[in-house]
């Protein structure tokens, strides 16, 4: 920020008697030089640092803790919000009102020592209005300790529940379904790019994400969350007005799942244009002269998710309130919460801090039970209350990304020409399959069924029933049932 002696210059001359009293010094006025620089360099004493940081209360360290966890500052609406208003009083009620005698709180007890000062800070939001420790004062302050003491505590472990719901790649596996979908299918698109509703009554039951089957078209929802990916990370692309492959598809089908996984995982966590904060359920986001930052919003909440060590199971509500307690500002560096245009499902806008569990707590809660459950970085209870990081997600945190080396057979095949598909099959394995033979069902396992107009629609595209055979054989391990074989072999397209 500044030094010391910068930030007792800025104060009113008739406040530096003040300080220095409480400080428990004195300084003459009637000394030559200059009266900041003075004070200065006698509160900067190490011994004078350490005296009065023995005197002071335990508010007023956490407040000091604060300040040294957001160096070089905080937002000035923030710390006056948790610490108290620094009251703006001029000269002439400045000794009659006496407000030292009265603080309103830490942040006037540590304004009146001459601890901290207030200046403006250039982000990328705008210049900030912030309240800081001067740098030379900070030096000498035992700011480790502080600092340790400032990491908001984690919310209690819960017991296991009887019931956990992860979803582990299943939201890879929907992928897969939406492009083999498109891979077989010509679907054009209507205005706006968006599919036409007799295409995505077709997809919705062939996908295995429940929340797709009930509500296909829900704004923010999984099937909306897998098109955004797709889009965003070049698998789909728009030609014509036709729903086409993007020119990444193909080195992207080349990556193991767990790679793939955590693509969807990145696309999302770097994304600005997918939106959590207006697309989460009940709110309304207005236009107008604000923007919110959600990659911003993102980094703050993974930042506390991963400080949980996965297997944890924690309240989804008691996280909800270690962030209003501890960490307020997480997506709103300015600490303002009067210029942003949301409303609720009722209509009515939600301004001002008393909205805070209206507005960042439903966010916290949509990111938990939406986007990061399906991506499988976190499992829930059956009622979506309590939560844990799952080994994927510290992995996703941590830019951990393990392949398995799987030599199992990724399918079998039938006497009756189906094919079912192992959980671990890769996708670009599942595109071939979709080529040749036709969608059954998706759960408990993917079954397909080869027939003729599969073949034929594989011999189109080039793939002759020979290769189908040759793919199969090496699939299954060899285990193809004869009749399969000698059909395959038999076939004319």
């Amino acid at each position: 920020m500044y030094t010391l002696r910068q930030s007792l210059a800025q104060r009113d001359l008739l406040e530096l008697p003040i300080i220095a009293r409480n400080q428990g010094l004195e300084l003459d006025d009637a000394a030559e030089g200059d009266p900041p620089t003075t004070l200065s360099e006698q509160m900067l004493q190490p011994r004078q640092v350490m005296e009065v940081w023995s005197d002071l209360p335990v508010e007023a360290r956490q407040a000091l803790a604060e300040l040294a966890r957001t160096q070089p500052g905080m937002p000035a609406p923030a710390f006056q919000r948790r610490f108290g208003e620094l009251r703006r009083i001029g000269p002439g009620r400045l000794q009659t009102e006496q407000p030292w005698k009265t603080p309103t709180g830490p942040a006037e007890i540590l304004w009146y020592l001459g601890w901290i000062g207030r200046g403006f800070r250039e982000t990328p939001e705008g210049v900030l209005d912030i309240i800081a420790i001067p740098d030379d004062l900070a030096a000498l302050l035992p700011l480790a300790e502080i600092a340790s003491e400032a990491e908001p505590p984690l919310p209690a472990a819960q017991p296991q529940p009887a019931e956990a719901r992860e979803l582990g790649q299943m939201l890879l596996d929907d992928l897969g379904t939406l492009l083999a979908y498109v891979q077989n299918h010509r679907v054009w698109l209507r205005q706006g790019q968006r599919w036409r509703m007799d295409d995505l009554k077709r997809l919705a039951p062939r996908l295995r994400l429940s929340g797709i089957r009930k509500q296909p078209l829900e704004a923010g929802g999984p099937l909306h969350f897998i098109f955004f990916a797709a889009k965003r990370l070049g698998l789909l692309a728009v030609r014509q007005r036709r729903q086409q492959f993007g020119k990444a598809l193909r080195p992207w089908l080349e990556q193991s799942r767990a790679q793939q996984m955590a693509s969807l995982f990145t696309a999302w966590r770097q994304a600005d244009d997918w939106n959590d904060l207006c697309l989460a359920p009940g709110l309304r986001c207005q236009e107008g002269a604000w923007r919110n930052d959600p990659v911003l919003a993102r980094e703050a909440l993974l930042a506390q998710l991963g400080r949980t060590p996965p297997g944890r199971w924690v309240a989804l509500d008691e996280f909800v309130a270690m962030m209003y307690e501890h960490l307020p500002d997480f997506q709103r560096p300015d600490g303002v919460y009067d210029t942003w245009y949301i409303q609720n499902a009722a209509g009515d806008f939600l301004r001002g801090f008393e909205h805070w569990p209206a507005v960042e707590g439903r966010l916290i809660r949509y990111i938990w039970q939406g986007p990061l459950f399906w991506l499988g970085a976190l499992a829930l209870d059956s009622a979506g209350e309590t939560w844990s990081l799952t080994g994927q997600g510290a992995g996703f945190l941590q830019g951990d990304v393990t392949s398995e080396d799987i030599s199992a057979p990724i399918l079998r095949v039938g006497a009756d020409y189906t094919v079912v598909l192992a959980p671990h099959i890769g996708l670009w394995d599942r595109l071939r399959v979709a080529l040749f033979a036709f969608w059954q069902a998706s759960e408990p396992e993917y079954r397909y069924r080869i027939t003729r107009r599969g073949l034929q629609r594989a011999a189109r595209r080039g793939v002759s029933p020979p290769r189908v055979l040759d793919f199969l054989q090496r699939a299954s391990g060899g285990d193809v049932p004869e009749n399969v074989r000698k059909s395959l072999g038999a076939f004319k397209p």
